[in-house]
């Protein structure tokens, strides 16, 4: 009958060979990942400047194109109409200041009954004309400066 003392080494024995093992992985893993993690860094650029040039790429693609339009006539004429308002002679142009006003509809009515001026126009007029001449500062520094009336 096996004694109590071998029963309990049975359970504990843990072979030499096993711990080299386990402590070389260990090692390995220590060694390894700091170059497995400047692997994974230096993917991640790659990938991040092969973006950059394919969007490099597709603008140099549209530039070039853009300047293949330039060599047609008919485009450099078009563009002198469009943005120099160039015209031939005999020709009339006509340009829209504010088309965008004539579009929408007018929200401002103006009141049908006379409304009392709240305000002295004159004291301020005044006090304004003082500002302004006796003052050294640019005009830069009244901006949004009102002076309220007494």
């Amino acid at each position: 009958m096996p004694s109590s003392r071998t029963a309990a080494s049975g359970q504990l024995r843990v072979s030499w060979l096993l711990l080299v093992v386990v402590g070389l992985v260990v090692a390995g893993f220590v060694v390894l990942a700091p170059t497995i993690g400047l692997l994974l860094e230096q993917r991640r650029d790659i990938a991040a400047i092969e973006a950059q040039l394919a969007a490099q790429q597709a603008n140099v693609e549209a530039l070039q194109s853009d300047q293949a339009r330039w060599d047609d006539p008919a485009y450099v004429e078009a563009q002198a109409r469009d943005r120099l308002f160039f015209v031939y002679p005999g020709e009339t142009s006509f340009v829209v200041l504010d088309d965008r006003a004539t579009l929408e509809p007018h929200a401002d009515v103006p009141s049908a009954t006379l409304e009392e001026p709240t305000g002295d126009w004159a004291s301020a007029a005044a006090s304004s004309f003082l500002i302004a001449g006796l003052t050294h500062q640019g005009p830069s520094s009244f901006v949004g400066v009102v002076s309220e009336p007494q």
